[in-house]
């Protein structure tokens, strides 16, 4: 009998559990994960912000440097055309009282021409080689845009996909793909602007001798009119 109750006793004991195991609620802590998916979120968003920033940054570098040459040379030019204005006027006012002529002299006309050509020429030649040189600069600065442009065109890609669908997209390869590859953009002309810091260096250097140059032709050109508007005179 002692055995029997015994039994009865632990039966109704495991039915006592089941029945409180069915009404019993399973918690699940899924609170690790929540701050997992929350920090993959930030980091890739940071990632993002930092890229951009790093965009604006080469951005405005690239332009500074542009301006800085362009602004130099420009400069050198300006002064160089300031400087010939009126250069065949100085040069015939220049002249020994005692050589003037009037302005109906065959001798006095063709010297008066050939000083204002000699400044018309010097004016226009300079000139030209500045728009050359400006080219050149520019031409490195149309390709800085260019690659710029390919690393905002990315991070466009990035945002906008992100936007839409959260972390899932945050990463996939593809999203993953467009981050490095405006990255490499950026690299690529962070790398570019040391080489084309010297070129620009060079370049106005050889702006500044080319001026140089045309300021001496000028100088010796007009020397050589003068000796022939006096060999004129003497043999008139």
């Amino acid at each position: 009998m002692a055995a029997r109750a015994t039994i009865a006793s632990l039966a109704l004991l495991a039915l006592a559990c089941v029945a409180y195991a069915q009404d019993a609620t399973i918690y699940i802590d899924a609170s690790n994960k929540t701050h997992a998916k929350l920090d993959i979120e930030r980091e890739n968003r940071k990632e993002l912000e930092s890229l951009i920033t790093d965009l604006q940054s080469t951005k405005e570098d690239a332009q500074l440097l542009y301006i800085d040459y362009a602004s130099r040379a420009g400069n050198d030019l300006k002064t160089f055309l300031r400087n010939m204005t009126g250069f065949a006027d100085n040069v015939m006012n220049n002249l020994d009282p005692d050589d003037k002529l009037n302005d109906t002299d065959e001798c006095w006309m063709k010297f008066e021409y050939r000083v204002k050509k000699i400044e018309h020429d010097a004016r226009k030649a300079a000139v030209f080689s500045g728009d050359n040189h400006h080219k050149f600069l520019m031409g490195h600065m149309i390709v800085f845009r260019m690659h710029l442009n390919k690393s905002e065109d990315y991070l466009k890609r990035c945002d906008k996909v992100t936007r839409k669908c959260g972390l899932p997209c945050e990463t996939t390869p593809r999203v993953k793909r467009w981050r490095r590859l405006a990255l490499d953009e950026i690299h690529r002309v962070r790398e570019d602007m040391q080489f084309t810091r010297r070129s620009y260096r060079d370049l106005v250097s050889h702006a500044r001798r080319k001026l140089n140059h045309l300021r001496k032709q000028a100088i010796n050109r007009a020397r050589s009119a003068v000796e022939d508007y006096k060999y004129c005179l003497r043999r008139g």
